[in-house]
């Protein structure tokens, strides 16, 4: 703290050094000079005071440092603080020296990982175009046969591989229209590319069929909603509860026949295109939590999603068979945590884990019973990194890596989205 050096001592030496001649002369004099001595003495005490409360302030702010999230006005000359500048709304009337808290902004890499983990309430319009690569490589050895004496397996070994990649445009629109409440549209566009191949056609191990199936097209277009239900505070994080509405507009992969490859003698079965979509609707409530430990902010979320039952008029994979039935898939249950720190006022970077479970589908050919179907059920756990930059006030750039860390989860995404809010 600064040291200031003490003026009343000051006035009442120079007071007391006056010619006392000069007093006695002039009765009316002196009582001038007392007069002007007591207004100079308050005066100095009032300066003090003010003097003061600015040296704590400057010592607050001092210690506060510029990563500081909030900060603290004091009224030193004990007017009231104008209204248009530093009281907020809903705050009391009056004078003094009455503390007056205000939220400083948010740097923009927090703003920019707000919007990614949640959802930011800035009552604006977002337009954000994204693009993202996934990878998987699953390989399946299937033996149809038996074990003679226990050592020697009879009958026909396939090893069948699929390499699946995904590319996704996705545009998305979102919009807050109060402090507690944003709305956000998604359409994506699917382009699928997926490599079969089999080794055992006509049981040779060196015999291997390959085919690649590519196609494109519209995704789930899905819609939801962002409900800020208690906002940040010291010792609570931001809560915020979301709803969303998928509707099957996406390639159903229901009804798509699968047909043998030429070259597999019958081996290896192949899809006639590629679905890019689940083909049933689907709604999904979860909440969120995010709080900022400056320089970090951590954030976890939970979520579940149910599908809905569906009719379609033909279900089999069998390009000689029409069999019209139902379909239910599994309701889905997903939970994440994180943390991302930010480097800059324009850079942060970001760690993060997602699991997903899934449980088995069923199907009901018409007129008969529901009947689970083995293997539909999953558990995918996803590691993700990302990096965060904002462009400039309006726009930011969102980097992510995700590596599937269970079988079921893609083995590598990559993505990269452009948020610009207008």
């Amino acid at each position: 703290m600064r040291r200031f050096f003490p003026l009343r001592p000051l006035v009442l030496t120079l007071a007391a050094g006056l010619p006392l001649a000069c007093l006695a002369d002039n009765d009316g004099e002196v009582a001038e000079l007392r007069r002007q001595i007591q207004e100079l003495t308050q005066r100095v005490d009032t300066h003090q005071s003010s003097l003061r409360v600015l040296a704590g302030r400057l010592q607050q702010l001092e210690a506060a440092g510029p990563g500081q999230a909030r900060m603290v006005r004091t009224a030193a000359d004990g007017s009231q603080p104008d209204a248009s500048a530093s009281r907020e709304p809903g705050s009391p009337e009056g004078g003094g020296a009455e503390k007056v808290v205000r939220e400083a902004p948010a740097s923009r890499s927090a703003e920019a990982v707000y919007r990614e983990q949640s959802a930011m309430f800035d009552r604006k319009f977002t337009l954000e175009t994204g693009v993202s690569y996934s990878h998987s490589n699953r390989r399946d050895l299937f033996l149809n046969g038996f074990l003679a004496l226990d050592a020697i397996f009879l009958g026909q070994i396939n090893l069948d591989r699929i390499k699946a990649d995904t590319l996704t445009f996705d545009l998305t629109g979102r919009y807050a229209p109060t402090d507690r409440l944003q709305f956000d549209i998604n359409v994506p566009y699917l382009y699928r590319y997926s490599a079969f191949s089999s080794v055992g056609a006509g049981f040779s191990t060196s015999a291997v069929a390959e085919r690649n199936v590519s196609n494109g097209d519209v995704g789930d277009v899905n819609a939801g909603v962002f409900y800020r239900l208690v906002q940040e505070s010291a010792d609570r994080p931001d809560t915020v509860l979301n709803f969303r509405v998928k509707a099957p507009t996406g390639t159903s992969p229901y009804g798509i026949k699968f047909e043998d490859s030429p070259d597999s003698g019958g081996n290896l079965k192949i899809p006639a295109k590629l679905p890019t979509g689940n083909g049933v609707w689907a709604a999904s409530a979860g909440v969120s939590f995010i709080k900022t430990v400056d320089p970090a902010i951590l954030f976890a979320n939970l979520g579940y999603t149910h599908h809905f039952d569906r009719s379609f008029s033909d279900i089999s994979s069998d390009p000689n068979t029409r069999t019209p039935g139902s379909v239910r898939l599994g309701d889905q249950f997903s939970l994440g945590a994180g943390f991302a720190f930010a480097l800059n006022e324009r850079m942060s970077l970001s760690t993060s884990y997602s699991h997903r479970f899934a449980r088995k589908a069923r199907i009901r050919q018409q007129g008969q019973d529901w009947q689970t179907v083995n293997g539909s059920d999953s558990s995918a756990g996803v590691l993700n990194f990302g990096v965060t930059y904002s462009l400039s006030d309006r726009r930011s750039m969102v980097f992510n890596l995700g590596i599937g860390v269970t079988a079921d989860a893609p083995d590598i995404t990559i993505g990269v989205k452009f948020p610009f809010s207008f």
